[in-house]
């Protein structure tokens, strides 16, 4: 008994602590990697219509590389559409910026799946359900055990890319895909793919 106890909450334990982020997959520009991430200035960007939760992000964001990066509504205003890409540029270069990091949420789905629910052990053979079924009078101490019934798992899943761009070629040098199922909020949601992403970009060596 305690053993199975132990293994039940070892298990849950398991399926609990996992990240609710997995990246799809990344490309990384084979010419191009960080290894002295101190000496780059960048721009931290989430392209997120409610304003409250992107600049929550964005300072999360910020917060992963200080005195690095700063917030894309601190330096390129508010939900502005950008219509000078060059000028904006050469604007951010002329400050010491060299890259810029865009987040974005790109699609979102729901899925549902049918999980059966569990029978009494008694009910695995004619044998233990004969025995059951006399009952405790005719010696049988099996405990009446209902089992549970089966229910529908629902799970939401979000998806957003992450892409690095040089200011000093103006190309794109790393990319993400991620999906993140029920993160439980827009905020956890993000801080969780932030936390892949940058896991990920040393998985690529693009940072080191």
């Amino acid at each position: 008994m305690t053993k199975h106890l132990i293994l039940i909450l070892l298990t849950g334990c398991f399926f609990a602590c996992t990240p609710p982020t997995k990246v799809l997959n990344s490309w990384k520009d084979p010419n191009t990697s960080i290894t002295n991430p101190s000496v780059h200035k960048i721009v931290v960007a989430a392209l997120l219509y409610d304003q409250g939760v992107r600049r929550q992000v964005e300072d999360y964001m910020a917060s992963l590389y200080p005195g690095t990066a700063t917030q894309s509504y601190q330096i390129l205003g508010g939900d502005s559409i950008l219509t000078d890409e060059h000028g904006e540029s050469e604007r951010l270069k002329s400050q010491g910026y060299d890259g810029i990091v865009l987040m974005k949420q790109v699609g979102q789905n729901t899925t549902q799946k049918y999980v059966p629910g569990t029978m009494p052990s008694y009910y695995t053979s004619w044998g233990g359900y004969w025995g059951y079924g006399w009952g405790p009078r005719y010696g049988a101490t099996t405990i009446y055990n209902p089992g549970s019934p089966g229910y529908v798992e629902t799970k939401h899943h979000w998806f957003v890319q992450v892409n690095v761009y040089s200011l000093i070629s103006g190309k794109l040098i790393w990319e993400a895909n991620t999906e993140t199922t029920n993160p439980g909020g827009r905020i956890p949601l993000f801080t969780d793919v932030c936390n892949a992403v940058r896991a990920q970009m040393k998985k690529d060596g693009f940072l080191k």
